[in-house]
């Protein structure tokens, strides 16, 4: 990969610069981007017109003042340290999206807050551009979301390291979950209104089993004589539905790799 001259006086690790200039690549004569504005050099639009032609060093110049400009504004946001890597993953993210977008961002919110995990995966939520009028994920903006996240996290050279433990715990399992749990038991709270309403008349009793219950008994008689089924056993069908999906959702999360 052609890379900038590394003896600029960048305002990021030159880690953070490769990382750019990979994605955005250099181009010597102006052309048409995919939306029709006139570029060169390392994706530089101001004052471009047809024709243009530069040398590998205006091209890099450029780039590293262009670079220079966006950290000083990123910077300006930061109500947390950035450590140099974490800059550069931020201002890689801002040259790509605009410094506005770049404002409103979780990524930005995560970070200024002190959550540092937060702030990484926050990354992956901006890999999407809108083709032909339609939000579609881009493979391109993944990746580049996924190496800015991964240099966000990368430690700076010489950073004390804690000793990584050699007995790591096993993965917790889904049974432990208070959200699993939690659905589960409304799943099952629903089988005991239906069983209940099948073998004995307990429909009263149901009723005071917990605000959400009389709620949704409530909505049960508005719709009952549409569906032409009992409140309870509307009430039922809806916890089970409901518990049903928290516990979906619940294994979704691990499958995405939430605790």
């Amino acid at each position: 990969m052609n890379l900038p001259d590394p003896s600029l006086p960048w305002p990021i690790p030159m880690q953070a610069v490769a990382l750019v200039a990979e994605f955005e690549s250099c181009r010597l004569r102006a052309y048409r981007c995919p939306a029709g504005v006139w570029t060169i050099g390392w994706g530089e639009t101001d004052g471009v017109v047809p024709g243009m032609v530069w040398s590998q060093a205006q091209a890099d110049q450029r780039f590293c003042d262009s670079l220079t400009a966006f950290t000083h504004q990123v910077q300006a946001l930061l109500k947390a340290h950035a450590e140099p890597n974490q800059l550069g993953a931020l201002v890689s993210l801002a040259y790509n999206i605009g410094v506005g977008a770049f404002a409103r961002s979780s990524v930005l919110k995560a970070h200024n807050a002190g959550d540092e995990q937060a702030a990484a995966r926050a990354f992956g939520l901006w890999n999407k551009a809108r083709v032909g009028g339609v939000l579609t994920v881009l493979a391109g903006l993944t990746r580049r979301r996924a190496a800015e996240a991964a240099l966000y996290l990368t430690p700076e050279p010489g950073e004390q390291m804690q000793r990584m433990p050699q007995a790591v715990a096993v993965e917790s399992s889904l049974k432990s979950s208070p959200i699993a749990q939690g659905g589960a038991a409304t799943t099952a709270l629903g089988g005991a209104v239906a069983a209940a309403e099948v073998l004995s008349p307990v429909a009263d009793q149901v009723q005071g089993v917990s605000g959400m219950v009389a709620t949704l008994r409530g909505l049960g008689d508005q719709v009952r004589e549409f569906l032409g089924l009992p409140p309870a056993l509307l009430l039922a069908a809806a916890l089970i539905v409901a518990g049903a999906l928290i516990i979906r959702w619940r294994f979704k999360q691990r499958r995405d790799g939430w605790a």
